[in-house]
């Protein structure tokens, strides 16, 4: 499956958890894909050597901003008024080493990663990041 077809199929898991008011299958169905996604994108804060994922604030929350694709991380950059130089900055984390930069965010008190804010919205506490990971199929 390419990226754009993940994107997609995401964003179909995220509706259909919407439709069925959170129903735990759906949202078991979209954090599975979450998961099987090759990397999550961010968009890139700092200078090298010092970079991390952007963390805002999102109802309140201190959010670790996550994207499904590069595209959607700059394309929330812009629309956030970041300039053209540092809405091309993303940075792209393996999956399998999202969970401990999830628990080291965790640490500096963010609170949840929100998924492709402005478009999709949907969000986990990060405290039960690894607990939901553990529970997938």
């Amino acid at each position: 499956m390419t990226d754009a077809e993940q994107t997609a199929s995401i964003d179909d898991l995220s509706e259909a958890v919407r439709a069925s008011g959170g129903a735990l299958d759906a949202q078991t169905a979209l954090w599975g894909a979450m998961f099987s996604l090759d990397r999550w994108w961010f968009v890139a804060r700092g200078t090298p050597p010092d970079v991390g994922p952007l963390v805002g604030t999102v109802d309140g929350v201190p959010s670790l901003l996550a994207f499904t694709s590069g595209a959607r991380a700059r394309e929330f950059a812009l629309a956030n008024g970041f300039s053209e130089e540092q809405a091309g900055l993303s940075l792209a984390v393996p999956s399998q080493r999202v969970l401990d930069m999830c628990d080291q965010i965790a640490e500096h008190g963010v609170q949840r990663v929100v998924v492709d804010q402005g478009t999709l919205g949907f969000f986990a506490p990060l405290a039960q990041l690894r607990a939901i990971h553990a529970f997938l199929p």
